[in-house]
C-alpha cells in the first residue's frame, strides 16, 4: 500500500442515511449506511472497493468527497483533519467521477471542459486535460456521437480538473467493451504513477484483479476486510488450491495425498483425461506439491498440468460476506438495513 504517511486516512467514520419515518412524517430515521469505517490510502497507490450491490460503496466515496458529512469519525488528507483545513481546501484534494454521466447534446468534451474551467476559475487547459485521457483527437466530437468508453473518459477528464491527490471512481469500467477497459485500466496506472492516489469501486471483480495495489471490502456498510490482495487472503482464510490434471490413473479421493486435504473434481480440457483441485489451509510448499506429483506418477498416472490457484476476488468476497461464490453480489442490501453489530443510538431522532 506504499510506505510514509497515507494520503488518505478514515479513522471510525460513519454516515447514515436519512429515510423517512412513516408512523412520524415529520421525523426521519436512520437507514442503511457506513459504520466506523478505518481506511488508508497512499500516494501512488491504487485501492479496489469491493462489496455486494447496496454495502455502502457508493455511501463511501461521497461521504470521503464531502457530499455527506460524516456524522462520527476523522477524515484526513496528508495528516491533516477535514475539518481544520477547511471543506472548500479539502475537496480541492479530491476528484470525483460517479458512477454515469449522461452526456448528450451538440456541445463537444472541449467546449464542456472550456466552461467547467471557467467557472471553477481554474488555471487548467482544457487540452490539456483531454490530452491525459487519451481524447486529443475527439476534443471536437459531438457529445451524441461519442461512445461509452469516450464519455467514461471524458467523466474522467472533469475528475482530473485542479489536479486533485485523490480520485474517487464509482464503477468506472461499467458499460466499457474489453479494449476499452484495458485502456482504461492503463490510464489509471499511468495516473497512479504520478503519484495520484486512486480509489476505484466496481463489480467487475476479475478487471480488478488485473490492476489494483490493495483491497477494501465492504458488507453491510462496514470494512470486513482491507489490504493488500495477499493479505486479505490471511485475513479471510482463502488459501490458494492446486490445480492438477494429466491421463491415464485419476485420484480416487483426497485420501490419495494425506491428511487435511480435500478434493474437487473439475471438467477436463481437451487432452485431459481428468482434471482435480486440491485444497490444503496453509498454502502448497514446493516439498508438498512434489509429493502430489510423486504419488500420482508412482500410482501409473501422467500429470500434464500442476499449478498454484490463487482464490479469485469472487471467493474472497464470498468468504466475506457468508454467501456463494455463484451468488454473491446478486442480493440488494435493504433500505432498512442495520450494520452487523447491534448500535446504541436510537432509530428515530
Amino acid at each position: 500500500m506504499g510506505g510514509g504517511a497515507p494520503l488518505l486516512s478514515l479513522s471510525a467514520v460513519t454516515y447514515r442515511h436519512r429515510l423517512p419515518n412513516w408512523r412520524r412524517p415529520w421525523k426521519k430515521r436512520f437507514g442503511a449506511g457506513i459504520h466506523d469505517v478505518n481506511l488508508q490510502v497512499h500516494s501512488g497507490s491504487i485501492l479496489g472497493l469491493i462489496g455486494p450491490n447496496g454495502s455502502g460503496k457508493t455511501t463511501l466515496l461521497h461521504t470521503i468527497a464531502g457530499l455527506n458529512a460524516q456524522h462520527r469519525g476523522d477524515i484526513r488528507f496528508s495528516g491533516q483533519d477535514r475539518e481544520m483545513i477547511g471543506w472548500a481546501n479539502a475537496q480541492r484534494h479530491i476528484g470525483l467521477m460517479p458512477e454515469r454521466v449522461n452526456w448528450s447534446g451538440t456541445s463537444t468534451p472541449h467546449e464542456v471542459l472550456s466552461r467547467l474551467v471557467t467557472m471553477r476559475g481554474e488555471g487548467e487547459s482544457p487540452e490539456n486535460l483531454l490530452k491525459i485521457v487519451g481524447m486529443s483527437s475527439r476534443m471536437d466530437t459531438p457529445l451524441d456521437n461519442m461512445s461509452q468508453g469516450m464519455r467514461q473518459r471524458l467523466t474522467l477528464a472533469c475528475a482530473l480538473l485542479g489536479r486533485p491527490d485523490i480520485l474517487l471512481l464509482d464503477e468506472p469500467l461499467n458499460g466499457l467493451d474489453p479494449v476499452a477497459q484495458a485502456a482504461f485500466r492503463h490510464l489509471l496506472r499511468e495516473l497512479a504513477n504520478r503519484g495520484v492516489a486512486i480509489i476505484v469501486s466496481s463489480h467487475n471483480l476479475h478487471e480488478m484483479e488485473l490492476f489494483v495495489d490493495s483491497l477494501a471490502i465492504l458488507h453491510r456498510g462496514q470494512m470486513i476486510a482491507s489490504g493488500t490482495i495477499s493479505e486479505v487472503e490471511k485475513i479471510l482464510g482463502c488459501e490458494p488450491s492446486l490445480i492438477v490434471a494429466g491421463k491415464g490413473w485419476c485420484p480416487p479421493s483426497a485420501n490419495s495425498f494425506g491428511r487435511n486435504i480435500s478434493l474437487e473434481i473439475s471438467d477436463a480440457w481437451p487432452d485431459e483425461d481428468w482434471r482435480i483441485i486440491l485444497h490444503k489451509r496453509g498454502g502448497w510448499s514446493s516439498d508438498e506439491r512434489h509429493a502430489v506429483l510423486q504419488s500420482i506418477e508412482e500410482a501409473g498416472g501422467e500429470i500434464s498440468l500442476l499449478q498454484t490457484a490463487l482464490p479469485t476476488l469472487e471467493e474472497m468476497l464470498a468468504a466475506a460476506t457468508g454467501e456463494s461464490a455463484d451468488t454473491v453480489g446478486l442480493e440488494v442490501g435493504d433500505d432498512s438495513m442495520i450494520p452487523l453489530r447491534k448500535w446504541e443510538a436510537s432509530e428515530d431522532e
